[in-house]
């Protein structure tokens, strides 16, 4: 187990090198280890390649860091509350929901620290509605949650459109378009501070409230019959997936599969302790989307690839693999 963790954190740690070296403008491992650990008064601080690394790259990938994080732990909740493997922000309609709120409050003007409230918020009432649709008389149907997350999704895309088109303003909607398809080129260090702050209270939440999760992992009569209070666990729980994936959602866009893929990752190679779980599948989700920005950055010459349609070219096949391992399982 020790040994696993240790590669999962050099394939972090890999990543994120990668991310400071590689680009239009490579720079070498040297030159950026001591343009990032070199004193502020130093000759470098003042080059270009300083300004390129400091301004751009840096936030860049920690943006990437902490979106791939938020949405794995987001997703791994999700999955444990619903009890269902195939849960995701995406395909929940958690993700559209709080797009569909970032879209109104950015085209409103709002500030951008209050952003990542205005999608926990959007993110909150789109989960609300596709639990209540799915919700059976046996408890969550996991066809119906797909199926109500997946038709909620278009509707808030097919909302967010409309709001663009009658904007008003050209360029803050061709920036929008583009964040829709996943992008974080250009994110500041405002507003990586911004999201990061809730998407770490959300991790840190989930931590905290890994008994309870646990309990609920055997069932809600089982974990009542504990004395675990189940309403307010699950809405505990709840509140800190949305608040985990409306940050992200916020600075990143509509990034899919990332809290699909990480949690199955982690739960396969990091035993059962749901602590494990939490923080692996963010280790996990924060190199799965480190490397497809990197991927997005480097495949095409002169030009950037959208994040989010880098990540569905992995995430839609995967998914397709774990329908047709429960159909095999008869699930």
């Amino acid at each position: 187990m020790v040994l696993r963790y240790l590669i999962l954190v050099l394939v972090v740690g890999s990543a994120l090198a990668l991310n400071v070296c590689l680009g239009d403008v490579p720079v070498s491992p040297q030159a950026a280890w001591s343009i990032v650990t070199g004193p502020p008064g130093a000759p470098q601080a003042g080059s270009g390649l300083a300004t390129m690394i400091w301004q751009i790259r840096l936030p860049r990938l920690l943006v990437a860091f902490v979106v791939g994080s938020g949405l794995a732990v987001s997703g791994y909740l999700l999955q444990s509350l619903s009890r269902n493997p195939l849960a995701d922000p995406y395909l929940t309609g958690t993700s559209s929901g709080a797009g569909l709120a970032v879209a109104a409050a950015t085209l409103a003007g709002l500030d951008f620290a209050l952003v990542p409230l205005a999608a926990f918020a959007g993110g909150l009432a789109a989960s609300t509605v596709v639990a209540a649709m799915a919700r059976s008389p046996s408890g969550l149907s996991v066809s119906r949650l797909i199926l109500c997350g997946v038709a909620l999704s278009a509707i808030c895309s097919s909302l967010i459109t409309f709001a663009l088109l009658d904007s008003g303003d050209p360029a803050r909607s061709q920036g929008l378009f583009l964040w829709l398809a996943g992008n974080i080129g250009g994110r500041s260090w405002s507003e990586l501070a911004a999201s990061a702050a809730y998407i770490a209270v959300g991790l840190a939440a989930a931590l905290v409230l890994s008994k309870p999760l646990r309990l609920l992992s055997v069932g809600v009569q089982s974990a009542a019959a504990l004395g675990l209070d189940v309403v307010k666990a699950q809405w505990a729980l709840l509140f800190a997936a949305i608040l985990t994936c409306g940050a992200s959602v916020a600075v990143s866009g509509l990034v899919g599969f990332v809290g699909l893929i990480a949690p199955h990752v982690a739960r396969n190679l990091f035993g059962r302790d749901e602590r494990s779980h939490i923080v692996s599948a963010a280790l996990i989700g924060a190199a799965l989307v480190l490397l497809a920005d990197l991927a997005a950055r480097t495949l095409a010459a002169g030009q950037e690839l959208p994040l989010g349609t880098l990540l569905s070219l992995i995430g839609g096949p995967f998914f397709l693999w774990l329908v047709l391992h429960q159909r095999a399982e008869g699930l």
